[in-house]
């Protein structure tokens, strides 16, 4: 059961440039984007939440609805937008174009999935390794640990 009495000091105060888009896309990027990004100095890992939400977008669509409301805040604070929130959400859009929109499994039978991951040219490279170091049959896990990627 969800709570009911928690307070979010940010709920009111959140800005939401676009009502239309976020009613859309269903979510408003402003709740991640009004975070700083600073270097993780041990204390928490700040701005790590956004960029991590940036890399599972899944229209070129909502790329551009945040970029757009990273716009809309760096202009109402007086700044530029941030580079990396900038170029995050470009790498994005360049990966959705590539690769296709949606989430990356969705609807794909394990043959499409084969076959496109054929297309990227991808590989796996983790290994099994025994105690002595030597590659272990993943059918042999008993005992063995991840090497080194190679």
């Amino acid at each position: 059961m969800p709570a009911t009495s928690q307070h979010n000091e940010q709920a009111g105060a959140l800005p939401n440039p676009s009502p239309e888009n976020t009613t859309e896309h269903g979510e408003n990027p402003a709740r991640f984007l009004v975070e700083e990004l600073t270097v993780d100095d041990g204390d928490g890992t700040t701005g790590e939440l956004m960029l991590a939400r940036i890399r599972g977008l899944e229209t070129i669509a909502l790329c551009r609805f945040w970029l757009g409301v990273e716009r809309y805040l760096a202009a109402h604070a007086d700044r530029d937008p941030r580079d990396r929130v900038v170029d995050a959400l470009e790498e994005r859009e360049e990966t959705l174009r590539k690769r296709g929109e949606g989430i990356a499994q969705a609807g794909l039978s394990a043959a499409e999935r084969r076959e496109r991951a054929t297309e990227l040219d991808s590989e796996s490279v983790a290994v099994l390794v025994d105690e002595d170091g030597e590659e272990v049959s993943w059918s042999r896990q008993r005992g063995a640990v991840m090497g080194a990627s190679r």
